[in-house]
């Protein structure tokens, strides 16, 4: 005696109301539900869906243990939009960048009147004398910040009253 067991199939069903006719395409055979996929490193995808209104969908990813998750999706979904041009300019960010030099990165936030600065050191280069590294990295934030037109625009409207919290 056969028996018979049942067995769940993903797809697509499909009912003509008109004939109350019923059909069926499994999964492997139905068309694709995304068209123009493009990936790219760290695991972003980009495609657009198929259907009555097409969409543009994206999907970004980060691991948990990443030390700059922000800077892990803005470069997948840079890499991902590089060939979009926006129709009309888009807004400055409230925080610039005004100094990338030698490891350093000085970041100007206007809005919240702050200046925020990273540094690298390679420490397998300068074992003994990171001291005197970190000591370069300040001074060169003195010496390149004064080159800096937004920061000096933002110092002289701080310094005249223009800008209180």
């Amino acid at each position: 005696m056969e028996t018979k067991k049942k067995v769940k199939v993903r797809g697509t069903a499909t009912i003509d109301p008109t004939t109350n006719e019923f059909g069926f395409t499994p999964y492997a055979e139905a068309p694709s539900s995304q068209s123009a996929i493009m990936t790219c490193r760290g695991g972003g995808k980009r495609w657009v869906t198929t259907g009555g209104d097409p969409m543009k969908m994206f999907t970004l990813k980060t691991k948990e243990s990443s030390a700059d998750q922000y800077a892990d999706v803005l470069a997948q979904f840079n890499a991902l939009t590089k060939d979009l041009k926006p129709k009309k300019p888009v807004a400055l960010p409230d925080s610039l960048r005004v100094v990338k030099e030698q490891g350093l990165e000085c970041w100007l936030d206007e809005q919240k009147s702050e200046l925020t600065f990273t540094g690298s050191i390679d420490l397998g280069k300068h074992p003994r004398d990171w001291q005197a590294e970190v000591l370069k990295q300040v001074q060169l934030v003195v010496r390149r910040l004064p080159a800096s037109t937004r920061f000096n625009k933002m110092i002289n409207n701080l310094t005249n009253g223009g800008l209180k919290k």
